[in-house]
């Protein structure tokens, strides 16, 4: 079985017995979420998201596929959802990373020349 990162990351918000927040990247990740966290699972909309994350894990699909199968499925179970490309997300914090570094480095010197 095959599972590759999605190019874009799916936040969902379950509701049932207890409010859940989950973050999904790949399609093993959305096969394990259906299987194990999802409250209803008797509509058209899961049983669809199952097999479609099954046949993308086994190669008949493309995992982006498998992502849209899902996206449906929150949809339908009224669950409040986000979808986000993945590389914007993995920019603004490495560049929120950046900042801090260099914030951190340029106190240090200053902390260095006053003891000089």
């Amino acid at each position: 079985m095959r599972t590759a990162e999605w190019t874009k990351v799916v936040y969902i918000e379950i509701t049932g017995d207890k409010r859940e927040y989950i973050r999904i990247s790949n399609t093993r990740e959305a096969a394990r979420c259906l299987l194990e966290k999802w409250p209803a699972k008797d509509s058209r909309s899961y049983k669809h998201a199952v097999v479609g994350c099954s046949r993308a894990l086994k190669g008949y699909i493309s995992d982006d596929m498998a992502r849209l199968f899902l996206v449906e499925a929150a949809k339908a179970a009224k669950f409040p959802y986000a979808v986000n490309p993945r590389a914007t997300n993995f920019e603004k914090f490495e560049m929120e990373i950046s900042d801090v570094a260099r914030q951190l480095i340029a106190a240090e010197q200053v902390l260095l020349q006053s003891r000089i």
